[in-house]
C-alpha cells in the first residue's frame, strides 16, 4: 500500500470523493480527514469540511452537511466552510458570533438552502464547540471514556436525549428530520462548555452519514487508541461496509459520509497507563 497523501493546512474539502482518509499536516497535534458520497458517485457528495491552524497553533475543525430536499445543498455547505475559513481563529469575535454571521451571509446569498454545521476550536488544549443540526462532535479518552458528545438538533435527537434507546433512535422512521440548521432565520447555536483535552484524547467531527450507520460503542472502540490514520482507515472502511452491505439488526442508511479525526499529541503509541 502506498503512503497516504498528506494535506497541508488550511484544508477545505467540499463535495470530495476520497478513496481513503488523508492526514493533515499541523504544527499542533495531528488530524485525518475523509469525505465520500453515499455510493461513491461523482458529484453526489453534499458534505464539506475544513481544518485550519493559525500562527499561534490554534486549531479550527468544521464539518457541514448540505440539507437534502432543499436546493443547492453542497453550495450551502461550501459557503459556510469558506466563510469560517475567512474568519477562522479570529481573536476579535467569538466562534458563536462567526457562525451567526456566516448564517446571515448564507441567507442573503443562497436563500432557501440549508446546511448543518459543527465547529470545534482548540487552543492550548482547551476545546470549545458550536453546532446546529445533526453533524456531531465526540471527544473520547484513550480508555474509551466519553468526555463530550453533542446532541443532534432533531426530533429523534431530542427523544434520545430524553431516554430513547440508541437502537430505537437509529431505526426511527423520522431520523432524517431536523429542527435546526444554518439557512434558517430562526437558527440557534448550541455551545458546549470548555473542555480540557488530555494529550491522547481523540476528537471526532462527523456528518450524519457516520452516526446513522454505527453504534456509538463501535465508533469509540475504533478511534480511542492506536495510530490515528489507521483508526481513520478502519472507521471509513466500517461505515462504508455497513452502508453497502446491510446486515439485519445493524443500522444501515446510505448517505454521504464525512469526518475529521484530531488528537493533540503526535505520539501514536497507546499508553494504557496514562490518565484519560
Amino acid at each position: 500500500m502506498t503512503d497516504p497523501v498528506a494535506l497541508n493546512a488550511p484544508v477545505m474539502l467540499c463535495g470530495q470523493e476520497l478513496v481513503e482518509p488523508q492526514p493533515v499536516v499541523l504544527n499542533s497535534g495531528q488530524a485525518v480527514v475523509f469525505s465520500r458520497s453515499h455510493a461513491g458517485q461523482s458529484g453526489a457528495n453534499e458534505d464539506a469540511l475544513g481544518v485550519f491552524e493559525d500562527a499561534d497553533e490554534k486549531i479550527c475543525l468544521a464539518v457541514a452537511d448540505g440539507v437534502g430536499g432543499l436546493p443547492r445543498g453542497l453550495e450551502a455547505a461550501t459557503l459556510v466552510i469558506s466563510l469560517l475559513a475567512e474568519a477562522s481563529l479570529s481573536k476579535e469575535t467569538s466562534l458563536k458570533s462567526r457562525i451567526q454571521s456566516a448564517n446571515q451571509t448564507l441567507l442573503a446569498q443562497l436563500p432557501n438552502s440549508a446546511t448543518t454545521v459543527s465547529v470545534t476550536e482548540i487552543a492550548d488544549s482547551t476545546l470549545i464547540n458550536c453546532h446546529a443540526g445533526d453533524s456531531t462532535t465526540l471527544v473520547v479518552g484513550q480508555r474509551g471514556r466519553i468526555k463530550l458528545k453533542t446532541q443532534a438538533h432533531s426530533p429523534v435527537g431530542i427523544k434520545e436525549a430524553n431516554g430513547l434507546d440508541e437502537k430505537e433512535a437509529l431505526f426511527h422512521p423520522q431520523r432524517h428530520l431536523l429542527n435546526n440548521m444554518m439557512g434558517d432565520p430562526a437558527l440557534w447555536l448550541e455551545k458546549q462548555d470548555t473542555l480540557e483535552l488530555a494529550s491522547r484524547d481523540t476528537v471526532l467531527l462527523g456528518t450524519d452519514g457516520l452516526w446513522d450507520n454505527l453504534f456509538l460503542s463501535e465508533i469509540v472502540e475504533l478511534i480511542r487508541v492506536g495510530e490515528l490514520f489507521a483508526s481513520a482507515q478502519k472507521l471509513a472502511e466500517t461505515v462504508i461496509q455497513r452502508m453497502d452491505h446491510p446486515v439485519t439488526g445493524l443500522p444501515s442508511k446510505p448517505d454521504d459520509v464525512t469526518f475529521i479525526l484530531y488528537r493533540p499529541s503526535v505520539n501514536n503509541e497507546a499508553d494504557t497507563t496514562t490518565e484519560d
